[in-house]
């Protein structure tokens, strides 16, 4: 399972049941697809981004071909 940090823990804590749940699918699917979401440019490059739904995005980065995830939060905040 790819590892949280204590933002990201906090952040799926505070997500509606609906979202959470749909959260620790594609946590999972990290686990395999490590290159599952799109990588990230600007102040953001290194970081990929997945999509969970059309309001949230979920933050991580590769650390040795393991994906380490950083903070799950709205879209509007996500690349700033």
């Amino acid at each position: 399972m790819p590892k949280l940090t204590k933002r990201a823990q906090k952040d799926l804590d505070a997500l509606p049941q609906a979202l959470a749940s749909k959260a620790r699918e594609i946590i999972l699917r990290l686990d395999k697809e490590p290159a599952l979401g799109k990588k990230l440019m600007g102040p953001l490059e290194g970081k990929r981004s997945a999509r969970l739904g059309r309001s949230h995005r979920m933050i991580y980065q590769l650390v040795d071909g393991e994906a380490v995830l950083l903070t799950i939060t709205a879209r509007k905040d996500a690349y700033r």
